[in-house]
């Protein structure tokens, strides 16, 4: 049940991700500061959004493989529109 609670905790923190790439990565010029202002809200509400379908509908399932399966590949849909969204060079 913990772990449960600390993979939801882990995707709403990932919909934050694009905070510290601004530090990383190099951003394109002004207009970029708009679309930074749009997707980090987008990004941190689909991170909140699959945080609690995860923690709704996988906790009432017992195989610890499908749960495995669902938060690895929520992970990867929030780290993929990351990358896509984050306005680099």
């Amino acid at each position: 049940m913990k772990s449960d609670y600390i993979k939801s905790i882990i995707l709403i923190l990932l919909g934050f991700l694009t905070i510290p790439l601004l530090e990383i990565l190099p951003v394109a010029g002004g207009g970029a500061s708009l679309i930074i202002v749009i997707t980090i809200p987008f990004l941190i509400l689909v991170g909140v959004i699959m945080a609690i379908i995860y923690n709704s509908y996988y906790k009432k399932k017992n195989d610890e493989a499908i749960k495995r399966k669902a938060f690895v590949i929520m992970i990867l849909i929030l780290v993929v529109l990351n990358l896509l969204l984050f306005p680099h060079k």
